[in-house]
């Protein structure tokens, strides 16, 4: 079973090939990679030896500094982490219950279960384009009194969007009840312009969770962070690793962070290529969902074969590898993919691949 996207290393081993060989549609990163002044800085921290023996900063100020401005957040309101997935069981710790929408992340679940915390499945409807229903799950919401209710903005795998008003509409029924909602904006950075970060720094009771690596393409640097308020952030840093983020990741994202124009570009390119992407998919009979992040999610037709063996015929014939979304609950096992959105070259490989296999008769 493949719980995630992006092992390419599992792919490279049982195909012989090197992971560099392999066209990753399966994890959702950024294409255009580490922008440059970060790329230059990791190589030139990387033959500092002096830099190298010291211990990294446990409490990332340059990099909760850089954020800060970028936020327009306190400092104290940000915790950084090895990852974003690294804060949830410090956040959910001691939450009894957990009210997570699904499909969503595995690690939501995982996490829940590693802490003996009950998971409360609420199912997003197909219909409804697994977007949330506002009043719906405020109602289970208020019926069932979790400890925690999980939100992903925009959700994963859909890529479907809440407005601000729908979002807030949530979370204000959530803290009625006494319960802590966490907002998961691991691809917000695509509609920044729909970022609660700066409500989660002032209101006790909403958290809101941040990855890096991404948006800003380097994944294997591993660094994620929350905001939420100071009281809430000194518990969270006091359950994480004494260092918890290496120095050479720190600075290479203090870089990141302060590339606007990377940003800008990424967004823009980002919205054409998935506005592309998604019509040629479309074109070959593909259900494709309505998304603001930058992946797709796929149904597939009847007469098509099944997710988990076009993912296979993908990566062995054409070295592509694709996200079967059987793992997911809530999703009808064999009916859907997710792509990332990638260049214009590499998205035109997929279409190219995919479009000769569909016309294949199936063994």
């Amino acid at each position: 079973m493949i719980a995630h996207g992006g092992d390419v290393w599992q792919v490279s081993e049982e195909l012989g090939i090197s992971a560099s060989d392999i066209l990753d549609f399966s994890a959702n990163i950024n294409p255009r990679g580490l922008p440059p002044r970060a790329r230059e800085r990791l190589s030139r921290d990387a033959s500092d030896a002096s830099l190298l023996s010291f211990y990294p900063d446990p409490a990332a100020r340059c990099l909760r500094n850089a954020l800060s401005e970028q936020l327009g957040v306190a400092p104290e309101a940000i915790v950084v982490g090895p990852g974003a997935e690294s804060l949830l069981a410090p956040i959910l710790r001691e939450s009894g219950s957990a009210l997570i929408p699904v499909p969503a992340f595995s690690e939501y679940r995982r996490v829940c279960e590693q802490q003996a915390i009950k998971v409360v499945p609420f199912p997003l409807a197909r219909t409804e384009l697994f977007r949330a229903p506002v009043d719906r799950l405020s109602k289970c919401i208020e019926s069932e009194s979790p400890g925690t209710v999980v939100l992903n903005n925009p959700h994963n795998p859909s890529g479907a969007m809440l407005d601000g008003t729908d979002l807030r509409r949530i979370i204000d029924v959530t803290r009625s009840t006494g319960a802590t909602a966490i907002l998961d904006e691991a691809f917000i950075d695509y509609v920044p312009q729909a970022s609660l970060v700066r409500e989660a720094a002032r209101r006790p009771g909403l958290i809101a969770i941040r990855s890096l690596t991404k948006f800003y393409g380097c994944p294997a640097l591993r660094v994620g962070y929350a905001v939420a308020h100071p009281d809430i952030v000194g518990q969270i840093r006091s359950l994480l690793p004494t260092w918890p983020v290496t120095q050479l990741a720190l600075h290479a994202l203090v870089e990141a962070v302060a590339d606007h124009e990377y940003a800008e570009e990424s967004v823009c390119e980002n919205a054409i290529e998935r506005e592309r992407l998604a019509n040629s998919l479309t074109g070959l009979g593909f259900f494709v969902f309505p998304s603001a992040g930058n992946y797709l999610l796929l149904e597939l037709c009847a007469d098509m074969r099944a997710a988990s063996d076009l993912r296979a015929v993908l990566i062995n014939k054409h070295r592509i590898l694709i996200r079967s979304c059987d793992s997911y609950e809530g999703l009808a096992p064999g009916r859907y993919i997710r792509v990332a959105v990638r260049t214009r070259g590499e998205n035109r490989q997929l279409v190219l691949a995919l479009t000769k296999e569909l016309s294949l008769p199936q063994e």
